[in-house]
């Protein structure tokens, strides 16, 4: 049986915005956010793929890439979350801005629900790989190991919880005081042949 190569290509944009530091109150100057598509993938039995699978695969990673840029535009527009890509550190003072407290807490339990998942995956897949070898495995085991599978994927759901919990306190404790409340200025016409600005 031959070996399956693995072929990857990603996307990205960049996307200029600035920020008056809610802080020390002074302008960040243009800066620049590198938003990133998601992997476009193509399995192939060959280690070099022909030009009409690259441009297949390339397509696929510029269609990703547009949906990653609709959504930071109509989460930066529609709802003020900001992507982790839109960095808010001051260049001037180091501090942070308000601004980005949003987006800590619309990610608050992503890491968490992944685990879940990838948990309840194998510990699905364990089960019925232990039921499916009669004999091999002792009874106990038939239920043991996908709960302890379960079990620590909830304590991993758990401690990634509280790591982004301790985050988002510490960034809105940082910047619960701040004199004004400003907010990012997107130049996203940069990208707009990739983005629908009708959508928000």
């Amino acid at each position: 049986m031959g070996s399956y190569y693995k072929h990857t290509r990603t996307e990205s944009a960049k996307v200029p915005y600035s920020f008056r530091c809610e802080q020390c109150m002074k302008d960040s100057g243009t800066r620049q956010a590198t938003i990133v598509g998601n992997e476009a993938i193509h399995n192939s039995m060959s280690r070099k793929i022909s030009q009409k699978e690259e441009a297949k695969m390339q397509e696929e990673a510029f269609q990703k890439l547009k949906n990653a840029l609709q959504e930071a535009y109509e989460n930066a527009e529609g709802k003020h979350i900001y992507a982790k890509e839109f960095n808010d550190i001051c260049p001037h003072c180091g501090k942070p801005q308000s601004w980005a407290v949003a987006n800590l807490k619309d990610k608050l339990f992503e890491n968490s629900i992944v685990s879940v998942i990838v948990g309840l995956i194998f510990a699905v897949g364990s089960y019925f790989y232990i039921k499916s070898e009669p004999g091999r495995f002792e009874e106990s085991w038939q239920l043991g190991v996908p709960i302890g599978i379960m079990a620590v994927a909830v304590i991993i759901a758990i401690l990634l919880f509280a790591i982004n919990m301790v985050k988002m306190s510490s960034k809105n404790k940082k910047t619960a005081n701040v004199m004004q409340k400003n907010l990012p200025d997107i130049q996203w016409d940069a990208v707009e042949g990739m983005i629908d600005m009708s959508r928000v």
